[in-house]
């Protein structure tokens, strides 16, 4: 099953995308990886794209099968990213994708007419 949600591009709101996460997922095993993904995607897009603007929004699709779920945010920007390699050890910022990459077991990113959408994948063997 799929969920998606349409969030205003304001930072107050990654505690609803979490939350929006948490509630889908529930108490399986990634739960918390999935949630802490989510929220580096969503601070992404709201700092790097026009989504953090006056009028900006982001939506995030949440699909979750038996083993699997499948995080996604998209936003307005242009598909212009790159990784920036390995922040100094005092730096505030850049190590939002590091932390995707080290989380998921999958992860990419996809533009279209409309925008970007970066997502990421998570596995488990159910029992």
């Amino acid at each position: 099953m799929e969920w998606t949600h349409t969030y205003p591009g304001l930072p107050s709101m990654v505690p609803a995308i979490r939350a929006f996460v948490r509630g889908l997922l529930g108490d399986t095993p990634r739960t918390d990886d999935a949630e802490l993904v989510v929220c580096e995607l969503a601070t992404n897009s709201l700092r790097h794209t026009p989504s953090g603007g006056d009028g900006g929004k982001i939506t995030v699709a949440v699909t979750v099968r038996a083993g699997y779920t499948r995080v996604a945010v998209s936003d307005p920007g242009t598909g212009g990213w790159q990784r920036l390699g390995m922040p100094d050890e005092i730096a505030e910022y850049g190590r939002g994708l590091l932390i995707v990459e080290a989380y998921a077991d999958n992860f990419g990113h996809v533009v279209d007419d409309d925008g970007q959408t970066m997502w990421a994948e998570f596995i488990w063997r159910d029992l």
